[in-house]
């Protein structure tokens, strides 16, 4: 006890001290009269000088602690002279001394020094036989026992066991959102969907393990949220749970096809189309060797989000079925698909064939493919197929086709009765099915006896020993003989004769140095359907017989113009030209000059002499020779004098008077140029003007009328109506080659007056004269 009060009073002196010393203002005297007070309060009450004691933290003597956890419970002493205080320990629940933890073992309980004073319980793994009262001791002095307990409480915290943070609800089914929490206490548990507290519907059944939905439904998707709180512990958890409604997969049977066709040797897809939420994947299985198409094969591939099976190059082998498996959380469901592979026609084979005229002939084409082939034939000479049976424009050609289904094959055939040579030639048959067409030629020959029907010569000529060429070509199948008659009589060797091939062309080169190699030359063709003959007759032919008359039709002072009556006989060849002979009066024929002119030509001699007499004979020419001279003639030409009238070529468009225009500002004239009657033309001098004059019972393409006068009759117009114009104009043309001009700028839809006159130093010629109208709207002529 003495040492005790000795310790008080060291603390009470200790106290005294601060509290003077704590502040020297003038407060300091009323200051270190309360903390006297203050000191003699804690003598009197006994605080500064306690008992020792232990004190444990947390200070509550009743600890609740949840299993499973670290749990730190510290003891230290309070009180009294703590260097009096030793051999802290900590006991169990069974008041054994729990020792301190040991580098080589580490108990699950233990206890720890923590300075500076302290002894701490250390439980590292609470469990729930760990509960019960844990008692601090100590010695005092040597003496005096000192001990403080606490009560442990073990609970188990709110535990969630099965509550999974997503959770997917299948449509139409009843499910239920799992939320199984254990605790002890055991947890209350309560249920909010999307914030709001679940209450009044009666699809949504709270039980023990989770909230049950009955009857899923789309709107049910959202945030479930699972409450468990316990009201002794004052313990609260909450676990969110997203809920998303799935929907099974469900094919579009308007899009999915139960079977599908596609063409050997092309690329192919195959769509599988599926709704369903989430969306869902896909796989292709090839049910013949139940392999996965999207990691098995080179050939295929899978778009597991579009459900799109790739095939690459479609083979025979891929005839089957191949199903599609759409899944996703909500379930899987398939679809198979029926694949034929359809292999394009193939022609096996067509043989020609050879068959004589009159015959049946029949021509056959193999072909193959999936599926069979239609197997049709066409002519190449035709456009159109032919169809199956009788030919609607030829009924003597069948087409028939019958399938050999033990070797795969179709096979068409082509029947004609009876065979004509027309029927001869190439032939295409035609082998079609849904992977496309396919053709192969086969000929049809026609046999028939010879025929001489393109031998063109029937007869021929020859004269002064001319050798000539006699031809025959004999058509036929096979090809035939010939052989040469001459006046029935079959040719021997002789040197006369010179005979090309025999057959199907033959020649015969004949030298006719005697009129006895003129007459019948017979071609006599064979082969083993027949024979035929076709007679050349060889002619001899002879100069032709004199010009039977001459006559002048036009003279002017420079030309003559004349018009023949033909030889009587033209000898055997027709007459190709005529020659005339001229001279002046004192010269004599040696010294006469020639002309010559193809037949239908304008015999015109020009380049005459004005007023000089000449004398003139004639003689036509064949490939023979010339004619005697005959038809003699002789006249006196007249003298230098004005141009003749210029001949206008433009003509009339009936039932008009007058030529007509295409543009409606311009028109183009063109002329004949004029005998220049001894004198040379320098130029043309033209003159064109609007006409006005009256022109009756004229019509006009449009159904208007213009008037004509009716005097006028002929190309040439009547003086009369040489004042009926105005706006004329004239031209000079120098260029006396010229035989055109372009008139422009011409009003539309007006009729004009041209007048036409060529001049040479005597003076003008007579006019040209032609009446024309442009067109009303016709195109422009270019600038």
């Amino acid at each position: 006890k003495n040492r005790i009060f000795s310790l008080c009073f060291f603390r009470l002196r200790t106290s005294l001290n601060r509290a003077i010393f704590f502040d020297s203002g003038e407060m300091a005297p009323a200051r270190m009269k309360t903390s006297l007070f203050v000191v003699y309060a804690t003598l009197l009450s006994g605080v500064v000088c306690d008992e020792p004691e232990l004190r444990i933290l947390p200070s509550s003597a009743t600890l609740i602690k949840p299993i499973g956890h670290q749990t730190l419970v510290t003891c230290r002493p309070f009180g009294g002279d703590i260097s009096l205080i030793s051999n802290i320990r900590w006991l169990d629940t069974k008041n054994r001394t729990i020792e301190p933890t040991k580098s080589e073992t580490k108990s699950r309980i233990s206890v720890e020094d923590m300075p500076p004073d302290s002894l701490a319980l250390i439980i590292s793994s609470l469990q729930e036989n760990d509960a019960g009262t844990y008692t601090c001791v100590a010695s005092y002095a040597g003496s005096k026992i000192l001990s403080k307990s606490v009560e442990i409480h073990t609970i188990v915290a709110v535990t969630w066991v099965d509550a999974p943070t997503e959770q997917y609800p299948e449509l139409g089914k009843d499910y239920k959102v799992r939320c199984k929490v254990t605790g002890k206490p055991a947890p209350r548990v309560e249920w909010r969907v999307n914030g709001v507290t679940l209450s009044g519907n009666n699809r949504l059944i709270a039980e023990t393990d989770g909230l049950l939905i009955q009857n899923v439904e789309v709107t049910d998707d959202g945030t479930y949220t699972c409450r468990a709180f316990v009201f002794d512990t004052g313990e609260l958890s909450e676990r969110h749970i997203k809920v998303e409604v799935h929907i099974p997969p469900k094919f579009d049977e308007n899009e999915m096809k139960g079977s599908m066709e596609f063409v050997e040797g092309e690329s192919a897809s195959i769509t599988c189309k599926a709704e369903g939420k989430p969306s869902p994947t896909y796989k292709w299985i090839r049910s013949s060797t139940k392999e996965n198409l999207g990691i098995s094969s080179d050939r295929f591939s899978v778009n597991e989000h579009t459900g799109v099976l790739q095939i690459n190059k479609v083979t025979r082998d891929d005839n089957g079925d191949f199903v599609c498996f759409a899944s996703n959380g909500a379930g899987s469901v398939e679809h198979p698909v029926r694949v034929t592979v359809i292999i394009k026609p193939h022609v096996l084979e067509i043989r020609n064939i050879s068959v004589a005229a009159g015959q049946e002939g029949v021509l056959e084409c193999r072909a193959t493919g999936n599926p069979l082939p239609v197997v049709t034939f066409r002519k190449l000479s035709s456009e159109t197929p032919m169809i199956a049976g009788l030919q609607p424009n030829d009924e003597r050609i069948v087409v028939h086709q019958r399938e050999d289904r033990e070797r795969q094959q179709a096979i068409g055939t082509l029947a004609i009765t009876p065979l004509k040579t027309t029927d001869d030639g190439l032939y295409e048959c035609i082998a079609r099915n849904k992977g496309g067409n396919v053709t192969s030629n086969g000929h049809i020959t026609v046999e028939f006896p010879p025929s001489f029907a393109h031998t063109p010569m029937n007869i021929s000529w020859s004269w002064d020993h001319r050798p000539v060429n006699l031809t025959c070509i004999a058509d036929s199948i096979p090809n035939a003989t010939i052989t040469w008659y001459l006046n029935e009589r079959m040719i021997q060797r002789d040197p006369n004769f010179f005979i090309y091939n025999k057959g199907p062309q033959s020649s015969i080169l004949v030298t006719p140095t005697d009129t006895k190699f003129y007459g019948a030359y017979t071609c006599l063709a064979r082969n083993i359907h027949g024979e035929a003959r076709h007679d050349i007759r060889l002619m001899e032919a002879h100069h032709p017989q004199e010009v039977q008359q001459a006559k002048f039709e036009v003279i002017t002072a420079t030309t003559v113009k004349f018009n023949f009556v033909e030889p009587r006989t033209d000898g055997g060849r027709p007459i190709k030209a005529y020659v005339a002979q001229y001279k002046l009066e004192n010269q004599n024929w040696p010294e006469a000059q020639n002309k010559t002119w193809p037949v239908d030509a304008a015999y015109i001699i020009e380049h005459l002499i004005p007023q000089a007499t000449y004398h003139f004979r004639f003689s036509a020419l064949n490939e023979v020779g010339y004619s005697p001279w005959a038809a003699p003639l002789h006249t006196t030409m007249p003298r230098r004098s004005n141009p003749e009238e210029p001949t206008i070529l433009n003509l009339a468009t009936p039932p008009n008077r007058f030529a007509e225009s295409s543009y409606g500002d311009r028109f183009e004239i063109r002329w004949k140029k004029p005998a220049d009657n001894g004198e040379y033309i320098d130029r043309y001098d033209l003159e064109y003007c609007i006409f006005t004059g009256p022109i009756s019972e004229v019509k006009r393409a449009d159904g208007d009328s213009f008037k004509e006068n009716a005097s006028y009759k002929t190309s040439r117009l009547n003086d009369v109506l040489a004042n009926e114009v105005k706006d004329c104009k004239t031209l000079e043309i120098r260029n006396n080659e010229q035989t055109s001009y372009a008139l422009e700028h011409l009003e539309p839809q007006t009729l004009y007056k041209i007048e036409l006159r060529a001049h040479n130093a005597i003076g003008f010629s007579t006019p040209g004269q032609i009446l024309f109208r442009t067109a009303r709207d016709g195109p422009s002529s270019a600038r």
